[in-house]
């Protein structure tokens, strides 16, 4: 009956009762498609395709978006880097959700208040207490316990594939996970999900037997927003693990219609997904904080805060670690200085890190002094180091009140091996310098005088110039002199900067979700201290110049100068009144997940639009058939390939 019907659709297209001789309906698909479409971008291709039947069909065609993928002049989503997300091995449907993410977002974002254009909600199957996304949409690792608080884990879960959402690889963390940091690594030559989090215990054994007959609160029931002063000391973990690119990928596209025990019997037969690589371990005097992956010096680190002053850093693939420590300001040198925050620099090989000082108060002098440094990474060697040293650059901040919490913000540094459509795009591109980099964003949650703070650090374009090849020794030919060879860098002075203050309502607390472009705030009672607050208001902190590329400006990469701004969005908002446990946001792709506390619920708000899927994987709506499917589903692929395993 479809082939009938579709018969019939072309004859009336081309012999109708009333032909029409100049209608680009009369041409050949082919032309439609590779001449006429190429012509259009991706607002003009979902306009046409409420035209008519023949657009709506065509503009579901595979090719047409994996050439817009192809030629993309804005920036697309981060995707794991592998060459499963390349034309070749995507479907149509996948290359359409990554156009239309790209450029919906960033309308929805320029306008005067954004909207919340699509809401949804899955299974978690646990008690969320903290995740991370990572960029682009298709992972989140989750910090989860069972509904009793008696064992805790941590899940990756696949959530962009086939419109539904499953755990795909679990593992357990013996206490809460928290502070979790996810990156795309390559590691021991696999593309992988590398994983840091931390974790802590009773110091003492005889804590940790009281605690397991009761007679101590559950050491995973404490706060690990609000500081802590308990009477017992606390031993921390900084854990670094990480998952096979390759065993995620096969069992986020393995077919939903499998039952859970098909689903576990073909997941058996794969590699375990999960490796531990490396563990950092502190006492109760020197806790630890802020820990971040990058690949530096050619390989991939982790680096977590030591308080009060020092940081750790460790290969992901083994060996000793190496610590620096952060000598004291000089014109501050009697005060006590405190690490605040802390991120990884990898394209220079060097550290950030934010110190409060607590010098004494004066009428002058209210709130403490914080100091923004950067200091040279301290590579891991083949035996354990320490080097104290002082800061490379260092600004200070006298008058932004006192920072309760400091963050700074990822710039999602993409990955050093990147196959992915995004690498390919980024290194086909004959670039006579880098990418512009983007600022250091570091946000603050200000108390007292109730606000936040964003302070903003540019990077300097420098020309590193390289002493000319010498002639061969005793060459006949006397060949001109070449010139000498240049390279472009840009590294973080720390003299280009702004800050941006903001107040809070008297009543309302806010709590800051990081990013360098696309921040969040979301406020909730002043008297609301529990670490599930519910949810007053979500704000996003818009600048218009950071939605448009950055320029070069006396040597120093900036964007354009536009209208800083804490918007709202436009009712109603959806997320209002849920308490929020946990809260994870990918700037990249606009979507913000929250987790209420007791329930094994996500509630996952989208500001980007982007194809809809049903159970089976289809789209919906589903397209006509007069042109064969388009959407190729990956999990047949991945099925054969598991068959010939």
């Amino acid at each position: 009956m479809p082939i009938f019907g579709g018969l019939i659709s072309l004859f009336s297209r081309f012999a109708g009762s009333s032909p029409r001789k100049n209608c680009l309906d009369r041409l050949p698909n082919d032309i439609l498609l590779d001449g006429i479409m190429s012509y259009l971008d991706v607002v003009d291709i979902i306009r046409l395709r409420q035209t008519s039947k023949l657009y709506y069909e065509l503009t579901h065609h595979g090719a047409l978006w994996k050439r817009l993928l192809r030629t993309a002049d804005i920036p697309l989503p981060p995707l794991p880097p592998t060459s499963r997300h390349t034309p070749k091995h995507m479907t149509g449907l996948e290359a359409e959700r990554i156009m239309c993410r790209a450029y919906s977002l960033n309308r929805n974002w320029s306008s005067t208040r954004p909207r919340c254009l699509h809401k949804w909600s899955f299974l978690a199957y646990h008690r969320v207490l903290e995740m991370a996304l990572l960029p682009g949409g298709r992972y989140l690792v989750a910090s989860v316990g069972d509904l009793h608080g008696q064992r805790y884990s941590l899940v990756v879960y696949a959530i962009d594939t086939f419109g539904r959402s499953r755990p795909i690889a679990k593992t357990d963390t013996k206490t809460k996970a928290y502070s979790i940091r996810a990156k795309y690594v390559t590691l021991k030559g696999q593309k992988s999900v590398a994983i840091a989090y931390l974790r802590r215990e009773y110091y003492h054994k005889r804590d940790r037997r009281r605690a397991e007959r009761g007679e101590l609160l559950n050491v995973s029931k404490y706060s690990t927003y609000y500081p802590l002063d308990p009477d017992i000391g606390f031993r921390y973990e900084c854990v670094a693990i990480h998952a096979r690119l390759s065993s995620l990928e096969m069992l986020t596209d393995m077919s939903y219609n499998k039952g859970p025990e098909e689903f576990m019997e073909a997941a058996s037969q794969l590699l375990p997904p999960f490796e531990n690589l490396v563990c950092v371990v502190a006492g109760p005097e020197h806790p630890l904080m802020c820990p971040d992956i990058e690949e530096m010096f050619d390989s991939a680190y982790l680096a977590v805060v030591k308080c009060p002053g020092d940081v750790v850093f460790k290969r992901l693939d083994g060996g000793p670690s190496a610590t620096l420590t952060c000598h004291p300001v000089v014109t501050h040198a009697d005060s006590r200085h405190t690490i605040k925050a802390m991120r990884l620099l990898p394209q220079e090989n060097s550290v950030f890190v934010v110190r409060e000082i607590d010098t004494p108060r004066t009428p002058e002098q209210r709130c403490p002094i914080y100091a923004f440094e950067t200091y040279t990474a301290i590579p891991a060697g083949p035996e354990k180091t320490s080097v104290a040293n002082d800061a490379d650059a260092c600004m200070l901040a006298h008058d932004i009140g006192t920072l309760a919490q400091v963050y700074v913000a990822d710039p999602n540094t993409p990955p050093r091996n990147d196959d992915s459509i995004a690498g390919v795009l980024r290194n086909s591109k004959s670039r006579a310098e880098p990418p512009l980099p983007p600022p250091i964003c570091v946000y603050g949650h200000r108390v007292g005088d109730e606000g936040f703070v964003v302070v903003r650090f540019f990077a300097e374009r420098h020309v590193l110039q390289f002493p000319p090849t010498p002639p061969s020794a005793g060459s006949i030919i006397q060949t001109p002199p070449r010139p000498p060879r240049t390279e472009i860098v840009y590294r973080y002075p720390l003299a280009f900067n702004d800050i941006f203050e903001k107040e809070s309502h008297v009543n309302e607390h806010n709590r800051i979700i990081p990013g360098v472009i696309r921040p969040l705030l979301y406020y909730h009672d002043w008297d609301d201290i529990t670490d599930a607050p519910s949810v007053l208001e979500v704000r996003p902190f818009i600048d218009r110049g950071m939605l448009r590329p950055l320029y070069v400006e006396d040597r120093v990469a900036v964007p354009e100068r536009g209208m800083r701004r804490l918007a709202s969005f436009e009712p109603p908002w959806p997320w209002q009144h849920k308490r929020a446990a946990a809260l994870g946001w990918d700037e990249t792709i606009g979507r913000l997940v929250i987790a209420e506390p007791d329930t094994d619920k996500l509630h996952v708000y989208e500001f980007a639009h982007a194809p809809r899927q049903g159970r089976d994987g289809r789209r919906l709506p589903l397209p006509l058939k007069e042109i064969p499917d388009p959407d190729f589903l990956p999990h047949v692929v991945n099925e054969a390939q598991m068959d010939m395993m």
